[in-house]
C-alpha cells in the first residue's frame, strides 16, 4: 500500500525552482532515501509532503494516505502530522520542551490526539519498549538522556501517535558512529516487523546503503537518478552518483543484495 504519493512537484521561491521530483511513491514497508548534497532539494522535498514550506509556491500532487496535502484544510494537516506522518529532525533535543519530563511530553501529545489516562500511559511505554528504551526514560528531562536516546524517544512518540510514515531529515548525522547504528538498526526493524514506511534523507550513503530498499538521487533541486539501492550502488548510471559514490571510502553492501551481489 502507497502511503506517500508525490506527482510532479515544483517548489519556487520567486523565479527560482529549488525543487523538482516527478514522481515519488513510499510503500508500506519500504524505506526509500533522498540523497545528495547540501542544497540539492532533499529536505525541500521531504518537508512538502507534510506541508511545512512556509514561503513557497508549492505545485503539483502530494498524498499522504488519502489526504491531498496540497488541498488539505490547515485542520487536516494538523491531524495528519504525527497521527499519520512524523517528522524526526536531526537534533531531536533541540525541538524537545526542556522543562517537560518526556513522559509529559508524551502524554501531552497523545491528548491532543484524543488518548488520556491509563491508555495514554500504556501507549508511551509499549512506543518506548519498541525503540529498546526502557521507560523509566519517561520520567526524566531532554537534557537528562543523551543524543541516541533523544533520537529514539522521538520515534517512539512517533509510534505512539500511530504513525504509519516516517519522514526522517538526517537522523543519525548528529550522532556518533556507533549511535547512528543503533538508531538505523531500530528504524530497520520497525520497516520490517511493523510495515513502517520510512522517506529517508541523507547525504551519507554508507548509512543510506544499510537501511534504502530505493534510492533518489537529487542535484541542484533535481532528481538526476532513481532506482531499487541495490542497483543504483551497484551500477550508477548518472556521473552525480558515481562521484558520490566514489567519494565515500568504502560502501557497505546495499540493503537487499545477496553475498554474490545479486
Amino acid at each position: 500500500m502507497t502511503l506517500i504519493s508525490v506527482r510532479d512537484l515544483v517548489v519556487r521561491i520567486g523565479d527560482r525552482v529549488i525543487a523538482s521530483v516527478p514522481e515519488l511513491d513510499v510503500a508500506a514497508g519500504e524505506c526509500v532515501a533522498i540523497v545528495g548534497e547540501s542544497g540539492s532539494g532533499k529536505t525541500t522535498t521531504l518537508l512538502s509532503t507534510l506541508g511545512l514550506l512556509h514561503g513557497a509556491d508549492v505545485a503539483g500532487k502530494i498524498r499522504v494516505g488519502e489526504t491531498d496535502v496540497l488541498t488539505a484544510s490547515p485542520a487536516r494537516l494538523r491531524e495528519i502530522r504525527g497521527s499519520r506522518a512524523a517528522l524526526v529532525v536531526q537534533s531531536p533535543q533541540a525541538a524537545l520542551n526542556p522543562t517537560m519530563r518526556l513522559g509529559t511530553l508524551m502524554r501531552r501529545a497523545l491528548a491532543r490526539h484524543g488518548v488520556k489516562g491509563a491508555r495514554a500511559r500504556e501507549r508511551a511505554e509499549e512506543a518506548v519498549r519498541a525503540v529498546l528504551l526502557d521507560p523509566e526514560i519517561l520520567r526524566r528531562h531532554p537534557h537528562q538522556v543523551s543524543g541516541g536516546q533523544a533520537q529514539r524517544f522521538v520515534i517512539a512518540l512517533a509510534l505512539a501517535l500511530g504513525a504509519q510514515v516516517l519522514l526522517a531529515d538526517e537522523p543519525t548525522s548528529a550522532l556518533d558512529v556507533t549511535v547512528q547504528a543503533e538508531v538505523v538498526a531500530v528504524l530497520r526493524r520497525l520497516r520490517d516487523e511493523r510495515g513502517l514506511a520510512v522517506l529517508l534523507v541523507s547525504h551519507d550513503l554508507a548509512l543510506v546503503s544499510t537501511i534504502a530498499d530505493r534510492v533518489v538521487v537529487m542535484r541542484d533541486g533535481a532528481v538526476v537518478e532513481s532506482g531499487p539501492a541495490a542497483e543504483v550502488f551497484a551500477r550508477p548510471r548518472d556521473p552525480y552518483t558515481r562521484e558520490l559514490i566514489a567519494a565515500v571510502p568504502r560502501l557497505p553492501e546495499p540493503a537487499g543484495m545477496d553475498e554474490e551481489g545479486s
